[in-house]
């Protein structure tokens, strides 16, 4: 697909994945998560249990991560993920953005086959991923 909207990925689980926001697009009923908070693995962490609530018995390590977002067992729908400032962590944490980024990818593939949306969105660099523009 050349031309991708935010209508064409929400709430569609067969669109899960990652994608870049153009500049100025606003993600309705998302989950937004700034970018400035994930300057490390914990911060990381923490900051993604806080913005998806995730459940007490979250473990604040890579593979806990990974469980709770192939559970979401305690949320209800799909998840929209929307990453502002999304420059500012492959700047002040290269090592483990790409891990988090890689955890989510893997998560929104396994909702794609389970038939639950999960889409993040980041605003802000990351040309590999494809660009929504409207």
């Amino acid at each position: 697909m050349s031309h991708l909207s935010l209508a064409d990925i929400v709430g569609h689980p067969q669109r899960n994945g990652i994608y870049r926001l153009a500049a100025g697009l606003n993600v309705p009923n998302a989950v937004v998560l700034a970018g400035s908070r994930l300057t490390g693995k914990p911060a990381m962490l923490a900051a993604v249990a806080e913005a998806l609530a995730l459940p007490d018995w979250f473990g604040h390590n890579w593979d806990a991560l990974q469980d709770c977002l192939a559970d979401l067992s305690w949320r209800d729908g799909g998840v929209t993920l929307v990453i502002g400032q999304a420059d500012l962590p492959a700047a002040l944490a290269p090592d483990s953005w790409p891990v988090l980024l890689d955890i989510l990818a893997d998560v929104a593939n396994y909702w794609r086959g389970q038939g639950r949306p999960f889409a993040v969105f980041l605003q802000g660099g990351h040309p590999p991923y494809p660009l929504v523009s409207d």
